[in-house]
């Protein structure tokens, strides 16, 4: 089982940005990146990050004891089983890529930290499933 995962550098730079304007951890900052990530119905098994030399996470640091409640939502959203290896080593890592560029476009169009975090509170009432 794999226990580290590694960011792009470009995703790093974004989630250092978002971490020092909103005042949060980079992993807390992660898991707010799967979430939204989950809410785009599109698998993210064709992203390719472009390189892997950004931040580095223990897999516990991200998904602490949650891990099989992270991996059982992927498996959902995805439609289809995986083993453990491929769910945290590519779909956690893409849902983690993908997501930290959509908060930090959002970001960018909202600018205000306050705004940004009440903006994601209301995603998930627009967006039952």
């Amino acid at each position: 089982m794999q226990s580290k995962l590694k960011l792009s550098k470009g995703s790093s730079f974004k989630l250092d940005s978002l971490s020092s304007k909103l005042n949060l951890r980079r992993n807390i900052i992660c898991r707010l990146a799967i979430g939204r990530s989950l809410v785009d119905n599109s698998s993210v098994i064709e992203i390719e990050p472009l390189d892997n030399n950004g931040f580095e996470f223990n897999r516990y640091t991200l998904t602490g004891e949650h891990d099989n409640f992270f991996k059982l939502l992927i498996v959902q959203h995805e439609g289809k089983k995986m083993d453990d290896d491929l769910y945290f080593s590519k779909y956690l890592r893409n849902h983690i890529e993908r997501g930290i560029e959509i908060l930090y476009d959002e970001y960018q169009r909202i600018n205000s930290p306050t705004e940004f975090l009440l903006f994601l509170s209301s995603i998930s009432e627009e967006n039952p499933k």
